[in-house]
């Protein structure tokens, strides 16, 4: 698969490796400047999900447990080598915490952090569901929802262009009925952007029902993509976060 390779040269054994789980539609190079932010002792590993980015040429998984089973399968030598944490935002949230329940499924080593950022709890009913708007009512809808990104701006073309892995992304996010298993022993970051109208604070906050751990609530000014208009405080937040399990 394709992630950056950060098996190049000595890892400290203080070390903590940072995947990151894109959005609907996202690719890896959402991520793509978190590495020099964060520094050496948190290497970042942005992960391609199937048909996205690199990956584009492979078909698009049909559910989001298979799509957690498909990437547990393919990164769990990695995971098994040291400790690592889980980013996911919106999609890429529920994608972690689904990966969280797999390891735990399979016995093998847990991240030592989960952060989910801009997803709504299984616990929360969806506003609308977006993947059944016609193309021009989700168009509409995508850019409301990134409306304070100023590259998004202009770029209806573009995103009408990616419809169709899109409508499938989303498809995946809200028909996923959550978990059957037990609490999560896994400690939480739960984030959000304080005007996300599709997951606002409140209702990403509700995500502790589902751990039995440490839980961390954090909200930044912002809707949907904070990640990019606050990245500064993000970072820093994920930074301190894992300096406390470093090396644990």
């Amino acid at each position: 698969m394709d992630t950056l390779d950060w098996t190049k040269g000595a890892v400290r054994a203080d070390t903590v490796r940072l995947y990151c789980l894109p959005f609907a539609g996202g690719s890896a190079t959402v991520y793509r400047d978190w590495g020099a932010i964060l520094g050496s002792r948190y290497p970042v590993v942005p992960v391609d999900l199937p048909g996205h980015g690199r990956r584009v040429r492979e078909p698009l998984c049909g559910s989001l447990d298979a799509l957690a089973e498909l990437l547990v399968t393919e990164l769990s030598e990695e995971m098994g080598s040291g400790s690592y944490a889980i980013f996911g935002h919106s999609l890429g949230g529920l994608l972690a915490f689904q990966m969280g329940h797999e390891l735990a499924r399979r016995r093998l080593p847990l991240p030592v952090r989960l952060f989910i950022s801009a997803a709504r709890s299984p616990a929360e009913p969806h506003p609308c569901l977006l993947h059944e708007l016609s193309d021009a009512a989700l168009v509409d809808a995508l850019i409301r929802l990134a409306g304070d990104v100023p590259s998004i701006d202009g770029h209806r073309e573009l995103i009408e262009f990616m419809l169709p892995v899109l409508r499938a992304d989303l498809r995946l996010s809200e028909t996923w009925p959550g978990p059957s298993a037990p609490p999560l022993r896994v400690p939480v970051s739960l984030l959000s952007g304080a005007n996300d109208w599709l997951a606002p604070p409140a209702q990403v906050a509700s995500w502790r029902r589902y751990f039995d751990s440490e839980v961390a609530v954090h909200s930044y000014p912002g809707g949907h993509f904070y990640l990019g208009t606050e990245s500064t405080a993000l970072l820093r937040d994920i930074g301190r976060a894992l300096s406390r399990v470093a090396g644990e």
